[in-house]
């Protein structure tokens, strides 16, 4: 994943938390007031037994003062039902609605980072922040605040009711208490990291998962499983070898704070029945006592559980800052007063030169050309001559140089990305589609939420792709699988050009290489059909065969970043050049007339 160009502290993550806990301060007083009625109920009923027990040798004490107090006690623990109820409701729901709303943030921010942090993370990375670091941290903005607020107080009041009834005593029983805070102040560093190690294992096997069942047919068609379950398996045995490590340091940690805890119990037995038989204290004060230390014992042992789950936090607070830092490479800076209606599709590229990182070769290479508006542009090269790229640029995708590139006579840099991509109709390389029905995807670039069904049909029929559908058993409203897996090549193409023929608001038609994967008599047909909409926007059309881009305006030729050639068809097959040759080796093959 992206790391941070410095490591993010502790005290930024615990910020972050705080700030989205802000919104909620008064649930969490409400739910912090209630969390004390419980603790004031759980802290009387010790005292009720206590007197109980004093009582039973005095003759004044009968069954009727035992049947009201026991009736006390019941009352008390029903309220502490309903209590704990409204606790977790005032308390637990808040970060309920932090992890929605920091689940919406992060995707809401990850969607407007730019193609390079697309480049460099892993989709299983991201799936593992979704999953796994927000699960974090809605437990450290929830359970953890109540285990804390619960501890601190239990604890603080616990101690205040044995100090009311033996100071001495108290003194000698609470000794441990400090060994266990010293002892989570030395290791708190040590679990952050090995927690942040958990996440990042946890991290590499969703990517890994993600990747092969995306490419399970590749797989199974090079018979490699064996080979992605042992480095799945590796994966994974890493995962249980950092959880292993955070278990032993945790593992070591809570049978100490276990320990130390009982250690109040031994305290208390070898002093307190000491008092109680030089009569300093009571019987029911000694039992009241047991309860009080238990009240305390369990806030010790809890401290640790809260201290782990806040540890788990902030470990994973620093893993979603991290991405919430990386700002979109591509930045735009539009004026004011920028007019917001869709482009009309004029391009000019001026010495445009782009490459893909500082220390990569160049992508392309002084790049000079005039695309009037409303005209069509071919574009045809070797395998890697920079064809893709091109278009690329034209969606503002990767940072650009100011002075190269122009639409409408603005620079690219100065034009909203929204009112660009909003004027570009596109059908990439790769037909990408979603695991949705053949409608939504045929629809997802029109203007209205839900586009009719005649015209999600009419584009089927210019994309040729109309009949195939038909022979589907729901037609239209049949589901395709993942990334289209259920359709043939040809078919995903067309889909994705009928997608792209729905999106009427855009002047600027890109087909890169849209038409690969079908046979030369579908494409002659779908050229036909498009024909009049080509005309009507600025097109730029990539292909392999020159069939495809023959009645183009103009065509240019790329090789290694660089326009070699460029004209008409005609003015291209009548030169020595790449073209040429490309045109009269393909008219043997009988892929051009």
């Amino acid at each position: 994943m992206n790391a941070a160009t410095s490591p993010i502290p502790t005290s930024r993550a615990i910020r972050f938390l705080f700030g989205h806990l802000r919104p909620h301060a008064l649930s969490l007083a409400l739910g912090f007031v209630v969390l004390v009625g419980v603790d004031l109920i759980q802290l009387v009923i010790p005292r009720i037994i206590q007197k109980i027990l004093d009582g039973l040798g005095s003759a004044a004490f009968d069954h009727s003062r035992i049947a009201r107090s026991t009736l006390v006690i019941l009352l008390l623990a029903v309220a502490m039902v309903v209590l704990r109820f409204l606790w977790r409701l005032f308390i637990v729901k808040p970060s309920r609605r932090i992890e929605e709303r920091m689940r919406n943030d992060l995707f809401g921010h990850i969607e407007k980072l730019s193609a390079p942090f697309f480049n460099r993370t892993k989709t299983g990375d991201l799936m593992a922040l979704f999953v796994n670091d927000i699960g974090a941290i809605r437990m450290a903005t929830g359970m953890a605040l109540i285990g804390l607020f619960d501890a601190v107080f239990m604890s603080a009041m616990s101690l205040g009711f044995m100090v009311a009834t033996s100071p001495p005593l108290t003194l000698i029983v609470a000794a441990p208490l400090p060994v266990v805070v010293l002892m989570f102040v030395k290791v708190g560093g040590l679990l952050q990291r090995r927690f942040t190690a958990v996440q990042e294992s946890f991290s590499a096997i969703s990517a890994h998962t993600q990747e092969s069942f995306s490419g399970i047919r590749v797989i199974k068609s090079f018979a490699r499983e064996p080979v992605e379950i042992g480095l799945l398996r590796e994966r994974c045995d890493a995962y249980v070898k950092d959880n292993l490590v955070l278990t032993k340091v945790w593992g070591l940690i809570f049978p100490v704070i276990t320990f130390i805890a009982s250690l109040s119990y031994v305290l208390l037995l070898l002093f307190g029945s000491r008092l109680v038989m030089q009569r300093e204290l009571t019987l029911g004060e000694f039992i009241a006592f047991t309860f009080y230390i238990n009240l305390l014992i369990w806030p010790m042992i809890a401290t640790g559980w809260v201290f782990n789950l806040f540890q788990r936090g902030f470990a994973s607070a620093k893993r979603v800052l991290e991405v919430l830092d990386t700002k979109p490479d591509v930045r735009v800076h539009a004026r004011p007063d920028s007019p917001a209606t869709p482009l009309a599709g004029s391009i000019e590229f001026r010495g445009c030169m782009f490459r893909y990182a500082a220390d990569a070769p160049a992508a392309l290479r002084e790049i000079g050309l005039s695309i009037p508006a409303g005209s069509s542009l071919g574009i045809i090269g070797r395998p890697g001559s920079g064809k893709t790229t091109l278009l690329s640029l034209l969606f503002h995708q990767y940072p650009i140089d100011r002075g190269t590139l122009f639409i409408d006579g603005r620079d690219i840099n100065d034009i909203p990305l929204e009112i660009l991509r909003q004027s570009i109709a596109y059908v990439p390389q790769d037909s990408f589609l979603f695991s949705d029905s053949i409608a939504a995807n045929i629809g997802f670039a029109a203007d209205q939420k839900n586009a009719s069904h005649d015209v999600i049909e009419h584009a089927a029929k210019l994309a040729d792709v109309h009949r195939d559908i038909m022979e589907f058993p729901k037609g239209y409203a049949t589901r395709i699988g993942e990334r289209g897996v259920t359709l043939s090549g040809g078919q995903k193409q067309r889909l994705a050009i009928a997608r792209a023929l729905m999106a009427d608001h855009a002047n600027i038609l890109l087909l890169d290489d849209a038409l690969s994967s079908v046979d030369a008599v579908t494409e002659a047909q779908i050229l036909r059909n498009i024909r009049t909409i080509i005309r009507q926007k600025t097109s730029i059309i990539i292909a392999h065969r020159i069939s495809t881009i023959r009645q183009c305006d103009s065509i240019i030729v790329l090789d290694r970043g660089a326009v070699i050639e460029q004209g008409t068809h005609d003015e291209l097959a009548g030169q020595n050049g790449l073209y040429q040759r490309l045109y009269d080796l393909q008219r043997i093959k009988g892929s051009v007339e």
